[in-house]
């Protein structure tokens, strides 16, 4: 039975409905392109707000030019506001610079509470005594997790996102924090299942787990996550949390001799700035490459663990987001005759920003536009904090990049054509024909 509707972007009367009301499916057009923009908009809100969330915990500020933002483009998001393809345009641009602000700010104010992070390699898939593994990107939650926990008995080891927690001073100078077990966000169900221990879970991204599940009862979450069974942990009271740790034996199963290396935060990396540039006039460094987003289920991803593993030894490879567990148990070394690594991890998705940062010095130092650097850029598409990262770049006038496994669901031709012919945008092929395409050709 089909379902008559007047579509008011179309102005006439449609059949089992069209791109109105923000809504993706569609048959009218360029009208369903302009819905198409707006859910953008409100993916790249969600990720807006995940770390406009963020900040406002560890500094609750009033960040009036971003919250300005946020309200103005759920407005313009209401039926019948706007019709006009170049204003959505314009709109999507000024939420991606919202997104610049707040990962700047987010970025200041973790350096200001944890320290800057530096460098150091952390056991991987190796547990030990009573523990708790912490998934998620609140690494104010883990701080005071790490002092509600101090002097128990208990261990702390990290997942996912939470991985770059390791390099910040005022988190790994707590020597109950461990180690890191797991990949990416979506291998939950089984690492959960097989990790005997407790499990908080404080941001996104959490697997509903089925009711049937072996860890329902050592799960707890955090603020806005939730699960139906799972025991929420409210201001920070973290008494259950450790109560139900201590009353379970200790972890087994967990014995890899794995590492694996984070805590390249920008500002760190700005320190070795004349190293970096000596290297790339004497051509030791030829390119680097920004590979970085969020991470799916999939062989689609391999693509990364492919591209990154055919790189040449001459190259750097940065890297931020969950995206980076396809490769980052490879040793890549050093860029010949420096004390530069070629692996580069900023840390979580929010600092991707970092990558910004480093091309912004060169580009400065060297005297040359940001496009013109010897920088590609290759992302991995997931969720929503993925889209508010691509408006940011977008913002910044950033072209060339590569995204993929695959587009967006929610990305058409007509704005797929948009994004090619005005920042250059390409999806990913296969890993050797995206490369040859990606080296820069020596002369």
């Amino acid at each position: 039975m089909s379902l008559n509707i007047f579509c008011y972007q179309c102005e006439m009367s449609m059949v089992d409905g069209c791109g109105a009301g923000g809504q993706t499916v569609g048959t009218c057009g360029k009208d369903a392109t302009k819905s198409r923009l707006q859910d953008i908009m409100i993916f790249g809100l969600k990720g807006l707000s995940a770390y406009r969330e963020h900040l406002n915990e560890l500094n609750p500020q009033i960040c009036k030019e971003v919250d300005d933002v946020m309200s103005e483009t759920l407005y313009f998001t209401l039926t019948n506001v706007n019709f006009n393809f170049d204003e959505h345009i314009a709109q999507l641009i000024k939420v991606g610079s919202a997104g610049v602000k707040v990962m700047d700010l987010l970025s200041e104010a973790h350096t200001k509470a944890f320290g800057i992070p530096k460098p150091i390699t952390v056991t991987q898939n190796k547990v030990e005594g009573k523990a708790i593994l912490v998934s998620g990107h609140n690494l104010e939650m883990l701080k005071n997790l790490l002092e509600a926990t101090e002097g128990k008995g208990i261990n702390i080891y990290t997942h996912s996102e939470m991985l770059p927690a390791h390099g910040y001073p005022e988190l790994k100078k707590y020597p109950h924090l461990k180690g890191n077990i797991g990949k990416a966000w979506f291998d939950q169900t089984k690492l959960f299942e097989d990790f005997k221990g407790t499990i908080v879970v404080n941001t996104n991204c959490i697997v509903p787990p089925k009711k049937e599940c072996g860890y329902l009862d050592r799960l707890f979450t955090y603020k806005i996550v939730g699960v139906d069974g799972a025991t929420k942990i409210e201001n920070d009271d973290f008494s259950a949390l450790i109560e139900k740790t201590l009353s379970l034996p200790d972890v087994d199963g967990f014995n890899s001799d794995e590492k694996l290396v984070t805590g390249h935060h920008y500002k760190t990396i700005l320190t070795l700035a004349p190293q970096i540039l000596e290297a790339i006039q004497s051509g030791k460094i030829s390119q680097f490459f920004v590979v970085a987003g969020c991470d799916a289920p999939g062989k689609g991803g391999e693509y990364y663990r492919e591209l990154t593993q055919m790189l040449p030894k001459d190259t750097v490879i940065i890297t931020s987001s969950c995206g980076k567990f396809r490769f980052n148990d490879i040793d890549f070394g050093m860029i010949e005759g420096t004390d530069i690594p070629r692996y580069l991890d900023l840390g979580q998705c929010n600092d991707s920003n970092g990558a910004v940062h480093i091309a912004m010095a060169v580009s400065q130092a060297l005297n040359t536009p940001i496009n013109d650097l010897p920088i590609s850029i290759v992302l991995s598409w997931m969720e929503q904090k993925a889209v508010i990262i691509l408006l940011a770049l977008f913002s910044l006038g950033v072209k060339n990049i590569y995204i993929g496994p695959k587009p967006p669901q929610f990305v058409n031709s007509d704005i797929l054509n948009f994004l090619v012919e005005n920042f250059n945008l390409h999806l990913t092929s296969d890993a050797k024909s995206d490369l040859e395409n990606l080296l820069i050709k020596k002369s």
